[in-house]
């Protein structure tokens, strides 16, 4: 059986649940009063959570930090799968504006060929 991947960050696979999961994907089927009451509870329980999780030593968080220091590009493509709309937009924008930055950049650099034409002078 196929299942559909939903992206989540580090942190909420860490205080969410598939009930919470669930609960959430059924508020906008209960009228107004109980959407309110639903939502609050939903993200109450994730705050329960998350405070549970910094107060247990042996529980401590996991979320790793990488080796070594990312790339700006890689850490925007990797927001990037957490987000929609303007901000997917704008990340997207900032992406294309810096590959765009690092061709003009290599564009602009002497090659090796015009070093050796100089040496030659």
């Amino acid at each position: 059986m196929d299942q559909e991947y939903i992206a989540q960050t580090a942190l909420d696979q860490m205080v969410g649940t598939d009930q919470g999961q669930l609960l959430k994907a059924l508020i906008p089927y209960f009228p107004p009063r109980q959407q309110q009451f639903l939502s609050v509870f939903a993200k109450a329980r994730e705050l329960s959570n998350t405070v549970a999780l910094f107060t247990k030593p042996s529980e401590a968080m996991h979320i790793q930090a990488a080796a070594a220091p990312a790339q700006p590009l890689e850490v925007i493509n990797d927001l990037r799968r957490y987000c929609f709309g303007d901000i997917r937009k704008t990340l997207d924008q900032i992406t294309n504006m810096m590959t765009m930055a690092e061709m003009l950049r290599m564009m602009n650099e002497p090659s090796p060929e015009d070093n050796c034409e100089e040496e030659r002078q």
